[in-house]
């Protein structure tokens, strides 16, 4: 053998070996959301909640499964998020991590919208993201609230 075709030969022994690894670690990529850092900065109320159905979009009553921070509702408790009719995400009945704020003039709540930088406008730029609860998105909100 020559030494062109030696060469031809590893680099394409690597080639396909680069396309191999590639193809393993999209296969193997996580498919949960990830969990917005300037939406979870954004939030004062990280909750735990168990969302029910209404006609194919979510009930605005929701019950608290765990508070994720100091100071909101506890566990078991009803709480009424007002712009759940709104969000992105829902994709049926079930547990989600829901990053609220208080509204100021009753006592309901509201789903923080995505943000263009931590601590302006609390509506967002775009539709609220509330994120199925899953073991990907438990580790995500274990490290954002400790």
């Amino acid at each position: 053998m020559t030494g062109a075709k030696v060469r031809l030969i590893v680099a394409s022994a690597l080639f396909f070996g680069w396309l191999g690894w590639l193809g393993y670690t999209a296969l193997s990529k996580s498919r949960a959301p990830v969990v917005s850092r300037a939406q979870a900065a954004a939030t004062t109320t990280p909750v735990v909640a168990e969302l029910t159905d209404v006609e194919g979009s979510p009930n605005v009553l929701v019950k608290v499964i765990e508070p994720l921070a100091a100071g909101g509702p506890t566990s078991e408790t009803l709480i009424e998020v007002s712009n759940l009719k709104d969000e992105a995400g829902y994709i049926g009945p079930g547990a989600y991590l829901l990053l609220l704020v208080k509204d100021r003039t009753s006592d309901s709540y509201s789903v923080v919208g995505q943000q263009r930088s931590p601590g302006y406008d609390l509506a967002g730029v775009g539709k609220p993201v509330i994120y199925p609860w899953s073991a990907d998105v438990h580790a995500q909100a274990k490290a954002l609230f400790p």
